[in-house]
Order: structure tokens, then sequence, then C-alpha cells
């Protein structure tokens, strides 16, 4: 699958964060850089310099330890079905989206269900370790630094709460020789803002997009699963309420986070990759309640159809169901290549590009933190910014020019017209500065 779809992932997230990973060699200070997470960069480096290919199949290392780790911890919870929890979480939508793409929740996945693992085999110390670490994954990481908190103080295992500041104290002083500040990993937290310019949802959002992360016969069992965890709350092993009280922390958050427009939020369903491990294990639940419950005469047909269903989901056409065209070059990125591809023909290559879309430096080749070869389009009360050189070549693009940095194309009216390039509702258009 690697190799047969050629998508970079449909969000400029994913692109950035692998130039970010890809660049790192050549600029030092990206390995703390704490929007493109610092562990994360660090980790995916080596693969993101093979290119896409190289980063996705880094993601895809991280989706298989997870998958491991989930089947570890359900076999530990005695279901004899154990194995049906990695095939639920490949089988949700959300994994193929995310772990095709340069994202950061497939790792940040596998720290977490790590970390389950390990607190599941009272290896507390490691586990304090390994979680102290997610932040610099992905910013959720403090949300599970505070169950693990909670749980680590029923326990009264001091140590081990200790420890979970282990990965601040270490990235305050790998960032303070770039930084000159020790707390930086607080004051350079990009979504510490109660507001957020994405604007702001329902506060049910995220309950009404499970079915599109999941797909909807796994949601019927992972809400039989939730039921039963939280009716048999008393009952349940310790391993089982901190998966349950994990994921209900990182669901209520970000519902709230949309519904008061803070931090940042845009509402994206895909971070829940980022706890699809717990999901599916939650989901198995559910399954073995549907297998007690029913009678016995029916149990293996009801069964059988049961998990066709839910293998057979992801390839239907149902809305819910994998769009196997997020798995391609979006419009916008093919449009994007044809740009590179009239540049590198007319040997414009040697040019200041001054451009605001983050997958035409793939494109181009173009190292985009090296500011003789690139500067970021954007604007200051109506003055385009940075100052233009001439030879500067200027590629306007229609989203991220007009969106992320408020350029219209009058902005641009006193500079030489090159070429403009269109497909579907994707619009380019190249200017020269004399």
């Amino acid at each position: 699958m690697v190799f047969y779809f050629n998508g970079a992932g449909k969000e400029a997230d994913s692109i950035n964060h692998f130039l970010y990973a890809q660049y790192a060699p050549f600029h030092p200070e990206l390995y703390v850089n704490h929007w493109a997470k610092p562990l994360f960069t660090f980790l995916a480096s080596p693969f993101a310099q093979f290119g896409l290919i190289g980063i996705k199949l880094f993601n895809i290392l991280c989706v298989f330890g997870a998958s491991y780790f989930t089947f570890k911890i359900v076999s530990k919870l005695r279901f004899k079905q154990a194995v049906l929890a990695p095939i639920f979480y490949f089988s949700f939508p959300i994994s193929f989206v995310t772990t095709f793409s340069g994202l950061t929740e497939p790792l940040s996945a596998f720290m977490l269900i790590g970390s389950i693992y390990l607190f599941q085999h009272k290896k507390y110390l490691t586990c304090a370790l390994l979680i102290s670490l997610t932040p610099f994954v992905r910013s959720e990481g403090l949300i599970f630094l505070a169950v693990f908190a909670f749980f680590f103080i029923y326990l009264k295992n001091w140590k081990a709460l200790a420890l979970l500041s282990f990965g601040h104290i270490v990235y305050s002083m790998i960032g303070y020789f770039h930084y000159q500040e020790i707390l930086w990993v607080f004051t350079k937290i990009p979504y510490a803002h109660l507001s957020s310019h994405y604007g702001s949802g329902s506060l049910f959002h995220f309950a009404e997009k499970l079915n599109y992360l999941m797909g909807i016969p796994l949601l019927v069992f992972f809400i039989l699963g939730t039921i039963r965890i939280l009716a048999g709350w008393k009952r349940m092993r310790i391993a089982s309420r901190l998966v349950m009280i994990l994921f209900l922390s990182f669901f209520i958050a970000h519902s709230l986070f949309w519904y008061l427009e803070i931090f940042n939020s845009m509402g994206l369903k895909r971070v829940f990759a980022a706890i699809t491990p717990l999901m599916a294990i939650i989901a198995l639940f559910g399954f073995d309640l549907f297998n007690k419950i029913i009678v016995d005469s029916s149990r293996k047909g009801l069964m059988a159809i049961s998990l066709l269903l839910i293998f057979v989901f992801p390839f239907t056409s149902n809305p819910a169901a994998v769009d196997w065209n997020d798995l391609n070059l979006t419009d916008a990125q093919e449009n994007a290549r044809s740009v590179a591809a009239y540049l590198k023909e007319k040997g414009e290559v040697n040019n200041r590009f001054i451009y605001t879309d983050p997958y035409l430096s793939y494109a181009l080749k173009v190292d985009p933190f090296d500011g003789e070869k690139h500067q970021i389009l954007a604007q200051n009360e109506g003055i385009v910014s940075p100052t233009l050189k001439s030879g500067d070549l200027i590629i306007w693009d229609n989203w991220h020019s007009v969106v992320d940095y408020g350029v219209s194309p009058d902005m641009l009216s006193n500079l030489e017209f090159i070429e403009g390039f269109s497909q579907e509702k994707s619009i380019y258009k190249i200017y020269r500065k004399e």
C-alpha cells in the first residue's frame, strides 16, 4: 500500500512534519521545535531521508508496534478472542488515513499503548519514563500524564509519580542551548492559547464523528464495550479502568476544546488516531459481551456475520468507510506538482521562492528552512512580506496563501505574472519580482 498510494496526507500538517524530520539534520534547531514535536522529529528523521515513503514506513512500524502491545494487553485480560483487538485497530478507517502520512498520531498511539502494557505488568518506573515523553510527540501527552499521575497517586507509587517529570526535565535542558530559556517546554507550546481562529462547534461534535473514526459495525461493539466497562467498574481490572479513563479524558478534553474555541482546536477527527488502540480494546469488550449474551444455537453464525461486517465495511462505499482517494495526492498537491514541473522545465530552480504551500517544498526539492532559498508569502496590514528581491519567484495559491496568511491576488498586481495553474478547486499563480 505504501508503494501503491502516492499520498502525503490530506492536511498540511502531514507534509510539514515530514519536512521538519527530513531537514532536521541540516538545521539542528528543528529537533527542539515544539510544533514539530521534538521526539517525533528525532525518531522519524532517519526514515524521512528516504522521502515520503520512508516516513510512511516509520508510521507503519509504529502501528504494528501498537497492535502488538494491544494484543498483549487483552491477552493478559484473558480474552479468548485477543487476536481480534489488533485486527479491530487495523480495521478503523482513521487508521488508514493517518498511517500513510507524516502525522504524529501513530507514534503517539504506540507510546501510549506501550505505557499501558508496562503499567499492566507493574513496571511502573519504566512506564512513567515512557509516558513522560509523550507530550513531545503530541500535545495531548499532557492529558496522558495527568491520568497516569492520578493512577500513581492511587497506588501511592511516589517514585513513578516523580518520574513523570523526566521528559520535561530532559527536553528543558536540551532546548535551553537553543532558546536560552529553561522553561521553553511550556512557553513555546503552540496551542497554549485560550482562543482559536479556527472557530468552534457543537459539544457533541466528536460523538457524532465516532462512526467515521471506526466504522459503523465496530461503533456498535465500542458502545457495548463502554457500557460493559462502566456498568461493571468495580469488577474491572485496573488496566481496563486505565484504558477507559484515558479514552474518556481524551474524548471529553477535545470535545471541550472545540466547543469552547480554545487551544487552537480545529475539530479534526484524525486526532483520535492517537488513542485508536484503546478504542479497539473497548470494542473487544463489547464483542466479547455480544458473544456471551447470544444463544448457543446461533452464536457461531452471528459471530461470523459480525466479523465479516467488520472486515468488509472499510472497503464499502459507505461515507463512514475508508475513502481510498485520501491515500493519494489531493488535487491541490497534484497541481503543485504541475507547478514544480513547469519551473524545472523552464530552468527556474535557482531563484529564491516565496510561497506558503508546504507541499511545494517537497515538489521543488527546496529546503524550506533555508532563508536564502525560501520565504513564507504573507502580508502585514495589506503589504506583502517578506521584502521581495529582484528575481524572486512568488507562488500564490488559493488556500494557504489566502486562509493561512491573508494574501489576495490583488496584493501581487505590481508583479510580473508568469503562469497560472488550475485543477478542480485548486489555483496556483506564479509571479516574478523584476
